[in-house]
C-alpha cells in the first residue's frame, strides 16, 4: 500500500473551498439555464394560422352508447372470422406437409432413385430475375456528395 503524503492543512483548506467553488459556480449555472426552454425551430407556427386556431378545430363526433355497442360486437366478431381463418391455414399448412411428407416415404420406399429426383429443386419453377430497385429509379442530375457531410444540428448547453 503506498504512503500518504502529508497536506498542509492550510493547502487541503484552499483545495476544499475551490471545490466548492467550482460546484456551486456549476449548480448556479444549471439553475440559471434550467428556467430558459430550449428553442426548437420546428415547433414554430404559423401567425396567420394561429390567430384562427378554434376555426381549424373539428368537434369529435358523438357516438350513441347503441353505435358504440354495435362497433364493438363487429370487431369481435371480425376477430374471431380473423382467428378462426389463420386456424384453418395452419391446418390446412400442417396437413399437405403430412401428406408430402408421406408421399415421399412412400416413394423412397418404392423406388430411392425417383425419390432421390423428387427431392431435386427444380430451378424453371420459379426463375429469379432481378435487375435492380424498380419502385425508386436514380434521379437524373443528381451528383452525389461523396461523403462530404456537414452536420448542421444545434447543440443546446
Amino acid at each position: 500500500m503506498k504512503r500518504q503524503k502529508k497536506v498542509d492543512p492550510e493547502v487541503a483548506k484552499v483545495r476544499e473551498a475551490r471545490k466548492r467553488k467550482k460546484l456551486e459556480r456549476e449548480i448556479r449555472e444549471m439553475q440559471k439555464h434550467s428556467r430558459k426552454p430550449k428553442p426548437v425551430e420546428e415547433l414554430t407556427i404559423d401567425v396567420k394560422r394561429a390567430k384562427n386556431l378554434p376555426e381549424r378545430i373539428r368537434e369529435k363526433p358523438v357516438i350513441s352508447e347503441e353505435k358504440a355497442d354495435e362497433r364493438a360486437l363487429i370487431l369481435k366478431e371480425y376477430t374471431k372470422f380473423c382467428q378462426k381463418q389463420r386456424h384453418a391455414d395452419d391446418k390446412w399448412l400442417k396437413e399437405s406437409i403430412k401428406r408430402q411428407d408421406a408421399a415421399l416415404k412412400e416413394l423412397k420406399r418404392l423406388s430411392p432413385e425417383l425419390y432421390d429426383a423428387a427431392i431435386q429443386l427444380d430451378q424453371n419453377l420459379l426463375p429469379l430475375q432481378i435487375k435492380g430497385p424498380s419502385l425508386t429509379p436514380p434521379l437524373k442530375g443528381y451528383v452525389s456528395p461523396d461523403g462530404e457531410y456537414i452536420d448542421t444540428s444545434k447543440t443546446w448547453t
